[in-house]
């Protein structure tokens, strides 16, 4: 099965928000007691991000929850870190918590914040995990060789390159590496982290967004790279075209045109996966595929 839109594209828009929102995108996903949930980003009326849940049982249609669960006004002491908004989480389980990882903005630009969670109503903020300027981090979903891993992006004056970090305890991290670069000239002039990786029997599976130049904006379209299971920091493939790009209206007209961007996906048991993605920065969508034809996109 190679990747398709959902027939009902978008799922959720600013109307399905049960309080006043500008729009509503980039979900993590995780499942959570048997349902989907979708942790969705918000931009207030304000300007300014927080995070809701949104709940299914197929994996299609889903609810909002009434009011934001995680607002920065909720990060007290790390409240200067996260006064302009909160973005794009990432979520994974591990054991009994999830672990959320997203954007920071204030006025010391974007970083990354971590946060734990049993139920998705009471939250632990960590803090920051990595300096400014970071972002679109994920974690992976199990410790390798003794260490919890990350994926992120920071930015150094023009690079723009993916790297992977490894910490005993989740607070602590060093062991810096480059993972993955952008290929200018080509769809991926500038690249970043999607989702968080997904363990198969040939590697972690993870999705990536590149960026290109596009007149006087950009092109947003979705990659996907194959690493080792037990080298992460070693990739086995990469995707050499998007799997995913800005073609519909839906993709193509919003708050910020012609964007596709992923944060959360969900693998099932029959080895199918749910991409939520979000076009124009306005939106939630689902693309769907499978575990087999995503691999074969990384040969």
């Amino acid at each position: 099965m190679e990747l398709c839109r959902y027939a009902h594209n978008p799922i959720l828009i600013k109307d399905d928000v049960p309080f006043k929102v500008n729009s509503i995108f980039n979900p993590g996903a995780v499942k959570f007691n048997d349902k989907y949930l979708l942790l969705c980003r918000v931009e207030m009326p304000t300007g300014r991000s927080s995070l809701v849940t949104a709940l299914s049982d197929d994996g299609c249609s889903f609810k909002v929850d009434s009011k934001p669960c995680l607002t920065p006004e909720d990060h007290k002491d790390h409240y200067s870190y996260v006064e302009w908004g909160i973005e794009d989480a990432r979520v994974v389980q591990i054991d009994d918590k999830f672990y959320l990882t997203y954007t920071g903005y204030s006025r010391f630009m974007p970083l990354v914040i971590l946060a734990e969670t049993k139920d998705f109503k009471e939250f632990e903020i960590i803090g920051p995990i990595s300096e400014p300027s970071n972002k679109d981090c994920s974690l992976f979903p199990e410790i390798i060789n003794g260490y919890y891993w990350k994926v992120d992006r920071p930015s150094a004056g023009h690079r723009k390159d993916i790297w992977i970090s490894k910490s005993p305890d989740l607070l602590h991290w060093g062991g810096y590496q480059l993972l993955s670069e952008p290929f200018c000239g080509t769809w991926e002039d500038k690249i970043g982290g999607s989702t968080p990786p997904i363990k198969t029997k040939d590697g972690w599976l993870m999705l990536y967004h590149g960026v290109r130049g596009f007149g006087i904006s950009s092109l947003y379209k979705l990659g996907v790279m194959l690493l080792d299971l037990e080298k992460p920091w070693l990739v086995k493939g990469k995707s050499r075209e998007p799997i995913l790009a800005p073609e519909k209206d839906y993709e193509r007209v919003g708050d910020v045109g012609n964007v596709v961007f992923s944060n959360g996906w969900i693998a099932e048991d029959n080895g199918g996966v749910k991409i939520y993605y979000s076009g124009a920065d306005t939106n939630i969508c689902i693309a769907e595929t499978t575990v087999d034809y995503l691999i074969s996109c990384c040969k």
